[in-house]
């Protein structure tokens, strides 16, 4: 089977639900330089799991990143918050990750910095031939919206319920490449369209060209970054795994000569809405889609979309807390409870 990894990024939250910047401080506690690192903003982590090869390793692993992030972030007085966007008021909202990249981010895009703490989950599935890649990354474009919708966490922002599942979607599009890939023939005509954004401007470098899904600048893999941070591991173990069989599913398609289809662009923002907005269910066809290719995965991501009809997406669980709590320190422990499986033995 393909190799699979997940990053995941996080807010660090006071007991309150004030933002709390100490990033820094955190991953000097956790003593895990590779995989906790600081994020974009002083108050947001980013962990990275192992190159894994099954989903129980990848589960073991993400949920070992948690609990050490979990740990570190107590000592510093925060919480280890998972949700696509800071859904209470107070902390320094615009306090910068110091450092010349990010810095330098900030000046050139201040008005999607405004909405810089958002939190993404992003699947790596490892395709080393680029070419193959980028025909399944053309492949990809109609299936983002069904893969937002499984993953929607962000239903709050400034102490509101938005109306959106995943308030984190249109806070994103502030930047301007966070859009779904294009249909681009070739590893070369991506690679081209990458330097035309760097030459425009719309992207400071390479890494810097935010597509819903695309060739990572620094491995060997699809990177899908259409998802909101997943609320629990489980969420993020199933989004990985459907992300794997989907691009298993897309590679045989290439391999058959399956003609492309392109969805029209009109059609693909709107059910991108949709499913920010909560509107969309494609798990029926998305199941039938990658089910041939689940191998020893089936039991697991089965399970997960069962999990999903029963208790709803992170956002349904997030409206549910809140219900029960308000915006104060008991939603924002309940956040930290899902966030961290404390439970859970690695």
């Amino acid at each position: 089977m393909l190799t699979i990894g997940v990053e995941e990024e996080f807010l660090l939250l006071e007991a309150d639900g004030a933002l709390a910047p100490t990033a820094s401080s955190v991953v000097r506690h956790a003593r895990q330089p590779d995989q906790i690192k600081p994020e974009y903003m002083a108050y947001q982590l980013e962990t990275s799991s192992r190159v894994c090869e099954t989903l129980d390793d990848l589960r073991r692993d993400l949920t070992r990143l948690r609990l050490i992030a979990s740990d570190a972030a107590e000592r510093t007085g925060a919480a280890l918050i998972a949700t696509g966007s800071v859904p209470l008021n107070g902390g320094p909202r615009d306090a910068l990750t110091d450092g010349d990249r990010y810095r330098e981010l900030a000046r050139r895009f201040p008005d999607a910095s405004v909405a810089g703490g958002t939190c993404g989950c992003h699947v790596h599935v490892g395709v080393p031939d680029r070419e193959l890649a980028a025909a399944v990354l053309t492949r990809l474009r109609p299936w983002l919206p069904a893969l937002l919708a499984l993953s929607v966490n962000s239903p709050f922002a400034g102490a509101e319920d938005t109306g959106w599942a995943s308030s984190r979607y249109p806070a994103q599009l502030r930047w301007p490449t966070f859009r779904p890939p294009g249909v681009w023939a070739s590893a070369e005509r991506y690679d081209r369209a990458v330097r035309e954004h760097v030459d425009a401007g719309s992207a400071m470098d390479p890494a810097g060209v935010y597509f819903q899904a695309r060739l990572s600048p620094r491995y060997p893999t699809i990177e899908v970054r259409v998802a909101d941070t997943c609320l629990d591991v489980g969420d993020a173990v199933l989004l990985a795994g459907v992300v794997r069989a989907l691009v298993e599913a897309l590679l045989a398609d290439v391999d058959r000569g399956e003609k492309v289809v392109p969805p029209a662009e009109a059609w693909l923002d709107a059910h991108l809405e949709l499913a920010a907005r909560g509107r969309l269910r494609h798990e029926d066809r998305l199941l039938a889609k990658i089910t041939p290719y689940l191998d020893g995965d089936v039991g697991t991501v089965y399970a997960g979309f069962e999990r999903l009809r029963r208790e709803g997406t992170g956002a349904d669980r997030q409206r549910r807390l809140w219900a029960r709590h308000g915006a104060g320190p008991g939603f924002v422990r309940g956040l930290a409870h899902a966030t961290t499986p404390l439970a859970m033995a690695y």
